[in-house]
């Protein structure tokens, strides 16, 4: 039996690849032969051309798990020419409206990906969602379908692990509180409310404070417009752009942040939520689609509005006794649910099930 693990690109640091490259690793050290494939394959990941995939599932007990999580025309090709045996793993795919007028682009990719779920749903032998808002969202398309809900494999383990960096420290570990927005700055991260709500919690709690955006800062119109807001708010000598980082400077701007803020307005599982938790940075986030699922009860929530999230974050900052107990639950939530080999295990156990529940045809 050939196991393939496909998406779209596999690009080092990206959560959709880890994900995809840790099923793999965990189905070779099961003793199965397993190897990822993509379209776009970045230097130093080994994969299989998506091209090349055919030969090594011609087999019907052979597998295709399918991480979906934007459009590919040649992606849901191959997966419907095949015969063997498929998985589908769901990330969730973005709204096109948030991308309109921004990125045409990418807004085209997501609408073909939330049209071509439907065409991978029929023949998959199980569904399998980061969060239980992905399922949820997958199950008012297809009622029928059961879902099992499956964290991503992280590189948080690795983050753990990472010596900081010494001279991003010297930069950011000082008097002033550091209030952290990790990922990318994209329309639906919502990443304008977050420098709404930092203009607001400085001017009116905690003048000496900065924000700190770490992330991709490739959607050029967008981010033009959250340094626009920036401006207008007179507030660009407390505001810090990164760009992509490293791991180690990553554990360096949780271990100097007082917070985490998350405004986004969708989210599929939102990785920098599990990366808080067990770095023990308290977390503000507004509770919109998969955030609740992933932070449970260890976050501080807010309305989307820039006044109540700028008191929330305050209260993050004169309750310590509630701040340690929150830091306490997140912690064991991370180790308890989204730990590598807590994930692995999850990970074995639904594979064993959905090949017990679709036996190879026999002739």
């Amino acid at each position: 039996m050939n196991i393939v693990v496909f998406t779209p690109a596999l690009i080092k640091g990206d959560a959709v690849s880890t994900d995809v490259l840790g099923m793999v690793s965990a189905l070779n050290r099961a003793g199965l032969r397993a190897f990822a494939s993509a379209k776009w394959i970045m230097d130093g990941i080994t994969a299989i051309p998506h091209e090349e995939i055919a030969p090594y599932l011609s087999e019907p007990e052979d597998v295709l798990i399918y991480h979906h999580s934007i459009g590919l025309d040649e992606g849901v090709n191959i997966y419907e020419s095949l015969s063997c045996r498929k998985i589908i793993k769901f990330h969730n795919v973005t709204p096109a409206r948030f991308f309109e007028g921004i990125n045409n682009e990418v807004a085209r990719a997501c609408a073909q990906g939330i049209a071509q779920t439907d065409r991978l749903i029929g023949d998959a032998v199980a569904f399998w969602a980061d969060s239980d808002f992905n399922g949820r969202e997958m199950q008012a398309r297809h009622p029928r379908k059961a879902y099992e809900v499956l964290p991503p494999f992280s590189q948080v383990d690795e983050l753990i692990r990472a010596e900081p960096d010494l001279n991003t420290v010297a930069l950011y570990d000082d008097w002033q509180t550091n209030v952290l927005v990790v990922g990318r700055v994209v329309p639906n991260k919502n990443n304008l409310l977050a420098v709404d709500a930092f203009e607001k919690y400085r001017n009116c709690f905690d003048p000496h404070s900065r924000l700190i955006f770490v992330g991709d800062i490739a959607q050029n119109k967008y981010c033009d417009r959250v340094f626009e807001r920036v401006r207008q708010h007179q507030i660009s000598r407390h505001v810090v752009v990164t760009g992509k980082v490293t791991v180690r400077q990553l554990k360096t701007f949780y271990l100097t942040a007082q917070m985490l803020l998350t405004t986004s307005s969708h989210e599929g599982f939102c990785l920098p939520l599990i990366e808080a938790m067990a770095l023990r940075v308290p977390i503000v986030a507004v509770p919109n689609t998969a955030i609740p699922d992933t932070a449970g009860n260890t976050a501080w929530y807010a309305d989307e509005s820039a006044e109540k999230i700028a008191a929330v974050m305050n209260q993050v900052r004169t309750e310590p006794i509630e701040r340690e107990k929150r830091l306490g639950k997140g912690v064991s939530r991370y180790q308890e649910m989204f730990r590598n080999d807590s994930i692995e295990r999850r990970f074995m156990e639904l594979f064993e099930k959905a090949m017990s529940l679709s036996p190879v045809p026999q002739n």
